[in-house]
């Protein structure tokens, strides 16, 4: 059984439910809109938490797999990461405006997809588990669960909406819209294909690892999503994110790039996608070298469906060819150095 309640939190009107065992249907805080109007719409936004380490740390007490998964990640480094200090520090608002996605309040004070709306304070934490999980004293998450006093089940947990929050805004920030390639690579309809499914990967555990008799029986191994968030920084994620294929055609060598990212390639800034062909002679001495690079959002990127052909002209005298398909890290302020992450590698002889 469901009770629907209206609990007011900071002065604005919330639906709250008691979830029961028997509960089939989850409530959206969008159900009750025709009722009650939809608070997180309204123009008032209640005040910002003053607890928000304090409701971190207390996340990890119960959740300490998923803190440990998220710490490692750029959406905990997302305010106090050294090449995004370096950018904001240029900018005449010192980084106000960035704050909404890099230092954002909870996403429900908006509508999922839309740009969250920035925090003041506590930004070195910047998106936590606040930011997709909480709405004032409520509590959100994929399924209903009885924790917290009842977690209120959302589908759009497991639908890419939710990330487009901030990965799909190309008017307010280009350089970070992964969303825009990702529909028209039509990813989302193939084999059902989210960001979830890449950048989130299922894992079998408990959700609560707090050892605690009324915990380890109301809640066990069940299959979660991990909160890794593994993107282009960590080189697990990157190699073999595109298929490579080099062939001798005629007077041409060819090489045909596949992305497996479901999204252009590469698809933010600081980033080079660098195709090198490397054409030796039957002793596998050098004769020619060539490369092609990709880059985003300004230059020419990878698109995320299809297979994109590269052709050289074939040196005289060349038996073998060699491609390589690296993603660099571009050195800039913030980043002492390049840094290369192998992607994919071919060769062929004739």
């Amino acid at each position: 059984m469901r009770v629907a309640l209206l609990v007011s939190v900071f002065g604005c009107c919330i639906p709250f439910s008691l979830v029961g065992w028997d509960s089939q249907v989850p409530a959206s805080p969008s159900s009750v809109e025709g009722q009650t109007g939809d608070c997180r719409l309204q123009e008032e936004i209640p005040p910002e938490r003053k607890n928000l380490k304090r409701l971190n740390n207390d996340c990890k007490k119960c959740h300490a797999d998923i803190h440990a998964e998220w710490t490692l990640t750029q959406h905990a480094k997302s305010w106090t990461d050294p090449v995004f200090q370096a950018e904001i520090s240029k900018l005449e608002d010192k980084g106000a405006s960035c704050a909404r996605c890099h230092a954002p309040r909870a996403l429900w004070h908006k509508e999922m997809g839309e740009i969250p709306v920035a925090r003041d304070k506590d930004r070195d934490l910047g998106v936590n588990c606040v930011t997709c999980h909480m709405l004032g004293n409520i509590y959100f998450g994929p399924f209903d669960s009885q924790g917290h006093g009842g977690v209120e089940g959302e589908p759009v947990y497991r639908e890419s909406t939710m990330c487009f929050s901030c990965h799909g805004q190309p008017e307010a920030r280009r350089e970070h819209d992964q969303m825009t390639s990702y529909l028209e690579g039509k990813a989302w309809s193939k084999d059902g294909k989210t960001c979830q499914t890449c950048h989130m990967p299922m894992v079998e555990r408990k959700l609560v690892t707090k050892k605690s008799l009324k915990m380890k029986f109301l809640i066990g191994v069940q299959p979660v999503r991990m909160h890794s968030f593994t993107g282009a920084r960590r080189g697990e994620i990157v190699k073999g994110c595109a298929d490579l294929e080099v062939v001798f055609e005629g007077e041409k060598v060819v090489a045909s790039i596949t992305p497996r990212t479901g999204h252009s390639l590469p698809c933010t800034t600081h980033r080079e996608v660098v195709l090198t062909v490397v054409q030796s002679d039957g002793a596998g001495q050098e004769l020619s070298r060539q490369t092609k690079k990709y880059t985003f959002p300004d230059g020419e990127a990878l698109p995320p469906s299809g297979t994109t052909a590269v052709a050289f002209a074939a040196a005289v005298g060349a038996k073998k060819v060699r491609a390589t398909l690296v993603q660099v890290m571009t050195k800039t302020e913030g980043r002492p150095q390049d840094i290369r992450q192998p992607i994919q590698e071919a060769e062929t002889q004739r």
